[in-house]
């Protein structure tokens, strides 16, 4: 199993009671392999007669899984679903909002019937799921649940994305709620991936996009992947976040920043590295040592960021720390402490840094929209001034840094 090059250690999860919504087939499937793997017994809370082929197959791989028929739409099934549970176990340790239905077409052709459906199943069956399970994690004070988002504003299938934009919104709010307990909320967003699902769509949507099936699912979205993710390195990536669910609280996560950063894919670099392919050792040294002072100016930036956002009221505090953690996919904090494990890697022969690389461009792209929010919020020319000089510095050294780190990574 490919959850097995996490570095996460087996049973990790033993006595936990895992439940999975729509864990049938697809991702679902797989992430229920992963945490089974893990120790987790896992609930498979499906409506089809897949997800007791799901259970057999977690029995024959050593885990431990339970098949319960539910229609996440019906309240009544969600409450049997928790009377099995509780009944045999007297609680629930994760919750995973992952059931979908979906249909194809323009919003001018599709019936209303659609929309209705897609929010009685991706909408009020997570929410009833996350309203009946929250209580026993609250007595506990230890839990965590996880929706699913998806692209929003992708034409043909309004009524699914539109649905999967409310459950990231939902998550946040929940996250918030929940921020003075030891229940993490977060959203997983798992990218294109290789699933049924994903199949039935693509013959619905290719044709609308004027593309063949091939291409539709080609269309290189996925960092470290040529077409579509294979299902069970998602699961990997979305056990992985599980684990460390108290790192994505309030967050959107998504399977590529685990794997790039355990270094089982790797993101190319968009620049070319000629003009350093050949030097000495000495130079690679010096080189390196510039890299170093690259990237002290950039902790020096993250530093005065932490300070800046630790001053300000806490309403505005709570706003820019979200912020930032949405568009770099880490806390500032956590931040500060991948440049520090980065800086150890420099002179590490066997180093990739691809999941540095990735950090940091979405930090220069923070710094890039700060500008714009600067227009947006200051109003008097002087202080704007200041606060844009201030941004594009911190943006290009940021951009200094990738360009150094990727120089470098041809040479070692």
């Amino acid at each position: 199993m490919f959850i097995k090059q996490l570095g996460l250690q087996k049973d990790v999860l033993l006595k936990k009671v895992a439940i999975i919504t729509g864990a049938g087939r697809g991702i679902g499937k797989e992430l229920a392999r992963a945490l089974a793997w893990l120790g987790a017994h896992v609930i498979i809370a499906e409506l089809n007669s897949t997800g007791k082929e799901v259970e057999d197959i977690i029995n024959r791989e050593g885990g431990k899984a339970s098949y319960i028929q539910t229609d996440i739409s019906k309240e009544s099934d969600v409450l049997n679903l928790e009377t099995q549970i509780i009944d045999r176990f007297g609680t629930v340790h994760i919750l995973v909002n992952n059931a979908i239905i979906y249909t194809a077409g323009s919003i001018n052709d599709l019936p209303m019937e659609a929309w209705d459906n897609a929010y009685k199943v991706n909408i009020r069956g997570a929410v009833f799921a996350i309203k009946t399970f929250l209580p026993y994690m609250l007595q506990q004070d230890e839990g965590t649940i996880v929706n699913v988002t998806s692209a929003e504003g992708t034409p043909y299938m309004a009524p699914y994305f539109a649905s999967k934009a409310a459950l990231a919104s939902i998550a946040e709010s929940l996250a918030a709620e929940l921020d003075n307990t030891n229940i993490s909320v977060f959203t997983f967003g798992p990218g294109m991936v290789d699933t049924p699902g994903i199949q039935e769509a693509t013959t619905l949507l290719a044709p609308k996009f004027g593309m063949s099936e091939e291409e539709f699912q080609t269309m290189g979205v996925n960092p470290g992947y040529e077409g579509l993710m294979p299902a069970e390195h998602c699961a990997a990536g979305w056990a992985y976040t599980i684990v460390h669910a108290k790192e994505y609280h309030g967050r959107i996560a998504d399977p590529f920043g685990p794997l790039l950063k355990m270094g089982l894919i790797t993101q190319k670099s968009s620049k070319g590295t000629a003009s350093v392919d050949k030097i000495s050792n000495e130079e690679k040294t010096v080189f390196i040592k510039d890299t170093k002072k690259e990237l002290d100016v950039v902790k020096n930036i993250l530093s005065s960021v932490k300070k800046e956002t630790d001053e300000l009221s806490l309403f505005a505090r709570r706003w820019m720390s979200k912020t930032f953690s949405k568009r770099c996919g880490l806390t500032i904090e956590s931040f500060i402490q991948t440049l520090k494990e980065l800086e150890q890697n420099l002179n590490d022969p066997s180093s990739n840094f691809s999941w540095h690389l990735r950090c940091l461009k979405q930090l220069a792209a923070h710094f890039k929209q700060n500008i714009e929010d600067a227009k947006g919020w200051i109003k008097d020319p002087d202080e704007l001034e200041i606060a844009i000089e201030t941004l594009h510095y911190r943006e290009n050294a940021v951009l200094l840094l990738i360009d150094k780190l990727e120089q470098l990574e041809s040479l070692i």
